[in-house]
């Protein structure tokens, strides 16, 4: 059986979040807006933003894991650029974070305009996941990096026949002729 590695587990979580995070909160914000929830409500929006960026840095940190390998297989230079979208990706995480967190704290009228600063980093970040996201995709479908972590197959031993080979088209004409001569007999 072969061994998944933790990356393809675990980088889904933060590419799906970053799809559906500029969404809610933008949904968010405007509930607050017309006061149909309070500003504390945010504290879920931050709360998932966080974890986004959490999960985006851990999806980063097991890809490092599997570099050598893929790298051997692909070459290092495609690893490279994936890493460097994920690495965007991350930062861009990190910035909505701490601005959808500072939300949280402020209770001023400055509170609106930090929700919307939080939805366009979002915004951002979503772009980014998607890049990163279809990045490592053509390492996997395209470049086959997949292949660096099955182990190789035992190279196939095709028996010897003592029976000889036809081709198909051979056959027929044998069986042609074999109808045709039937056919004179009659």
């Amino acid at each position: 059986m072969v061994e998944v590695p933790f990356h393809p587990q675990i980088v889904h979580l933060p590419l799906a979040l970053s799809v559906i995070l500029p969404l809610m909160a933008l949904a968010v914000t405007v509930c607050i807006r017309k006061q149909k929830f309070t500003s504390h409500v945010w504290i879920l929006v931050a709360c998932l933003q966080v974890l986004t960026t959490g999960s985006g840095y851990l999806a980063m940190e097991t890809g490092e894991d599997d570099e050598q390998a893929v790298g051997k297989l692909i070459g290092k230079p495609l690893v490279h650029a994936h890493e460097e979208k994920a690495e965007m990706f991350v930062a861009f995480s990190v910035a909505a974070s701490a601005v959808a967190i500072a939300t949280v704290v402020v209770k001023t009228s400055a509170q609106f305009y930090l929700m919307l600063v939080t939805i366009l980093l979002m915004l951002g970040q979503s772009a980014l996941g998607w890049r990163v996201g279809r990045s490592g995709g053509e390492l996997i479908y395209v470049h086959k990096a997949a292949n660096a972590h099955v182990p190789a197959a035992p190279p196939v031993v095709e028996e010897e026949s003592d029976e000889p080979e036809y081709a198909a088209d051979e056959t027929n004409e044998d069986e042609e002729e074999r109808e045709h001569d039937d056919e004179k007999d009659e």
